[in-house]
């Protein structure tokens, strides 16, 4: 036979026969039929099968040992375990590497040069022996060492074919190309543009319905698309391993582009110290606790804020949504944490974040913000950039509390628990038995996480830390402490107000105190949202005037249907207003003695009508005090009062039926203006009437500001 037969191959190259035969069917081996016993049967010439199995054959026969081959860099091939006959390295897929393959280019080059020059030196008509004498010395290894050592047996048809590469492309032509993955340079450039334009798309087909999308197209197009799904996948992987920041972007969107392909910073935590950073964010519980506000289940927001050097919670507020006076609250339960101010507020982007009361500057519009108050400065977090919030990696952490919690309600749309699933009765049942259809209180919840801060803060933790656990880590930068009432004091907001009739309003409320009575003029004022209750008065260049309490407001028939209470400060009220207007005769006629009439005189004496002698009375006025029958007059007044006012509003009520809407609404207005109690039916039709296109109509142009505006300023003419 003229050939090897598949199983003579596998038997001196150590491979099996079936992975002969597939290698043989991948590569198209050149063979001939024989027939025989076993049918008809493929022969493989020795001079046709790639090189790595004719050196594989030739080591068979004549063992490598027995060669003093030198591979490049003088070390022997036959020397290292993980070399191959030809000297190259085997990779985990047993494909040379682009090192190897520039070697075994380079080694062909020279064993070419060497070849033509062998036979340019033999005369005419001798250059058959010259080439067998020569390939004989090669082969045997004795002439060109290292060249075999590289590239092992070879026939001089091979290097003939070498020379005629060589020869049209170069160097690079003679590169073993072998390993080169399956279908990579298969594809035409119209079909590579077509297939990208259907996977590249933001949808994000899979890659077998974008593949059939791609044949479908090539086939209107009349392009050739006989390839396999397989060869398109193999090419696919190649491309996007290499533009994987187009691949994600296309596909995924800039987030998930940020997130996988974007370069990042490194923070050195080792230049700050304890207290000089602390970072702040809001996050949504994955668990439901009872609103105190509502009485119902809600996932409330927590408020963390956290030091970034020893990644210690510092303080927190849990509340309806992330709003400023949560974080207010938890700012300051950090600094008497921390004991110290801090120097830096790593902040979010949210609207809480970045309002007035934070940030807003006293040049412009009057406010100082908080931070500028403390001397905190502040860094806001890039929107939608997860990796610049140090503290989203701890949220993730206290994910392990959440999913303990009864009313758990997993931390994605794919993680509920079952019984938030359609189709889990029974799951729902056994939690309705397990909770009784309670659900954590605020205080439940509060203890929760301050116990689960408290293990926390004890965990050795890799990153930054290096092995050591927060607490550790934070007590070595400790301050010494902060005092509660200044730094409330410190943490107040301030506005500049104006003293009104009524005192100061703020916050829709109105505060007064005596010492505002007779002012009008701008104020600086304190507040605490925490204490809303109670605000500080100073003169715009800092003296204190006084703290101003939040008035209270009176039953509007406090004598008739009110309590013992609102009658009480019905009272109080009435003789405020009386003293008031005491006060200011007082000192009308304080003036009037001091200064009218003395002038007045000094006119008459000059024009002789004064009498010699005639001095102006004198009288020292006692400040008026308010009787116990000035009381009960007040009282009866009140009383007659309201009764009229009742009896007018009844007759106001009923006619409103057989009014328009919109001189209905009008009425309304005018009560309201009043401080007439509405009833509720009455209340509930304005509200429904303001959503209407009859009554935004007059809105947009002032109509209801206007009526409004003329009842109050009727109903003060009537007072």
């Amino acid at each position: 036979m003229s050939g090897l037969t598949a199983k003579q191959i596998a038997e001196q190259t150590g491979k099996t026969v079936r992975w002969i035969q597939a290698r043989a069917k991948k590569e198209a081996w050149p063979y001939t039929i024989a027939t025989g016993r076993g049918g008809k049967i493929p022969l493989y010439a020795v001079s046709t099968l790639p090189e790595d199995i004719q050196a594989a054959l030739l080591n068979k026969e004549k063992p490598a040992e027995s060669l003093p081959v030198e591979s490049p860099g003088g070390i022997n091939p036959n020397l290292n375990p993980n070399s191959n006959r030809k000297g190259t390295i085997k990779t985990d897929m047993s494909r040379p590497t682009t090192l190897d393959r520039q070697a075994v280019a380079a080694a062909r080059a020279d064993l070419v040069r060497a070849y033509v020059e062998h036979l340019n030196q033999a005369g005419r008509g001798s250059k058959t022996a010259a080439r067998k004498g020569f390939m004989a010395a090669y082969n045997a290894g004795q002439s060109y060492p290292r060249l075999f050592g590289i590239l092992g047996p070879v026939s001089w048809q091979t290097i003939e074919r070498w020379k005629r590469s060589f020869e049209t492309a170069n160097l690079p032509a003679l590169a073993d190309r072998r390993g080169r993955p399956a279908g990579t340079g298969l594809l035409t450039p119209q079909q590579t543009e077509i297939l990208l334009s259907c996977v590249l798309h933001p949808n994000r087909p899979l890659i077998a319905e974008a593949i059939r999308m791609a044949k479908a197209v090539m086939a209107s197009k009349g392009i050739e698309n006989g390839h396999s799904e397989r060869t398109y996948r193999r090419w696919l992987a190649q491309w996007k391993d290499r533009h994987y920041h187009i691949w994600v972007w296309t596909r995924e969107g800039s987030k998930a582009w940020n997130d996988k392909c974007a370069l990042y910073i490194e923070r050195d935590y080792d230049t700050i110290e304890v207290g000089d950073l602390v970072v702040a964010d809001g996050h949504i519980l994955n668990f439901e606790i009872i609103n105190p506000w509502t009485g119902k289940p809600k996932r409330m927001t927590l408020i963390v804020w956290r030091d970034m050097k020893s990644s210690y919670p510092l303080g927190w507020e849990i509340m309806p949504t992330e709003n400023t006076q949560a974080i207010a609250s938890a700012l300051r339960r950090s600094i008497l944490r921390l004991g110290k101010i801090p120097q830096v507020a790593y902040l979010d982007n949210g609207k809480a974040f970045g309002s007035k009361f934070f940030n807003s500057d006293l040049t412009e519009s009057g406010l100082f913000g908080l931070f500028a108050r403390l001397n905190i400065k502040t860094i806001f977090a890039w929107p939608y950039h997860g990796q610049s919030k140090t503290i989203e990696r701890f949220f993730r952490d206290f994910a392990e509390l959440e999913r303990w919690c009864p009313t758990y309600v997993g931390t994605s749309i794919d993680k509920k628990p079952p019984r938030l699933l359609r189709g889990e009765t029974l799951h729902r049942k056994v939690y309705e038995k397990w909770t009784g259809g309670q659900c954590l209180t605020m205080e439940q919840a509060h203890r929760a996480i301050a116990a689960w801060f408290d293990q926390y803060v004890q965990r050795p933790q890799s990153g930054h830390l290096n092995g050591r656990c927060p607490a550790e880590v934070f007590e070595t930068g400790r301050g010494p402490g902060v005092d509660p009432a200044e730094l409330t004091f410190l943490m107040m907001a301030q506005e500049i107000r104006h003293i009104r009739r009524n005192g100061i309003h703020f916050l829709g409320r109105n505060y007064y105190h005596p010492e505002l009575y007779g002012r009008r003029h701008q104020v600086l004022i304190r507040y605490d949202l925490q204490a809303p209750e109670e605000i500080y008065v100073f003169e715009t260049d800092g003296r204190f005037i006084c703290s101003a309490k939040q008035t209270e407001k009176i039953h509007p028939a406090a004598a008739i249907l009110g309590d013992d209470e609102d009658r009480e400060k019905l009272r109080k009220w009435i003789a405020e207003k009386r003293h008031q207007e005491k006060l200011a005769s007082i000192s009308a006629r304080k003036f009037l003695e001091d200064e009218v009439l003395p002038a007045h005189r000094r006119q008459l004496a000059a024009a002789g009508l004064l009498e010699t002698g005639q001095e102006a009375p004198t009288q020292d006025d006692p400040a008026p005090q308010l009787t116990a029958d000035d009381e009960a007059k007040i009282l009866a007044e009140v009383a007659e009062y309201e009764k009229e006012q009742q009896a007018e509003a009844r007759d106001m009520w009923s006619e409103l039926e057989d009014l328009g809407e919109l001189d209905r609404y009008e009425r309304l207005v005018e009560a309201e203006a009043r401080g007439l109690l509405i009833p509720k039916r009455w209340a509930a039709w304005m509200k429904y009437f303001e959503q209407t296109p009859a009554w935004k109509r007059q809105a947009d142009i002032g109509y209801w500001d206007q009526v409004a505006a003329a009842a109050a300023i009727m109903y003060q003419v009537q007072q």
